[in-house]
């Protein structure tokens, strides 16, 4: 695959880049619904939509964020298990077809008026 990608052969480009049109888009869900995003650089660098994101909501520490959003349909793994000292989940992108965008709204939602952030 490398070599193909070397001579012009194969454009892996065009295989991965939905992996980025969705992560824009899911993000954009998370974000109107009162998340935030927990890794926004790396090495000072801005990251890049791709293969995941990772989210946070106020007041929720990982393990009880994602406790919280299995019982709207919504998995991710904690940052917690991924070594991070950080608070909040890995989203991935890959498994989520654009089909379940209108759920994945709707339980987000539902979500954010069960569980409205305090100011």
């Amino acid at each position: 695959m490398f070599k193909a990608a070397n001579d012009g052969q194969f454009n892996f480009i065009d295989d991965v880049k939905e992996y980025g049109e969705k992560a824009k888009i899911m993000k954009q869900l998370f974000l109107k619904n009162g998340f935030q995003i927990v890794y926004h650089t790396d090495l000072h660098q801005p990251v890049g939509d791709g293969f995941y994101f990772t989210i946070g909501y106020p007041g929720m520490k990982g393990s009880e964020l994602l406790h919280n959003l299995l019982y709207y349909g919504i998995s991710a793994i904690s940052l917690g298990n991924t070594g991070s000292s950080k608070e909040g989940l890995r989203a991935c992108v890959s498994s989520v077809k654009r089909s379940q965008f209108d759920s994945l709204a709707q339980r987000l939602e539902q979500f954010h008026r069960d569980f409205p952030i305090s100011e």
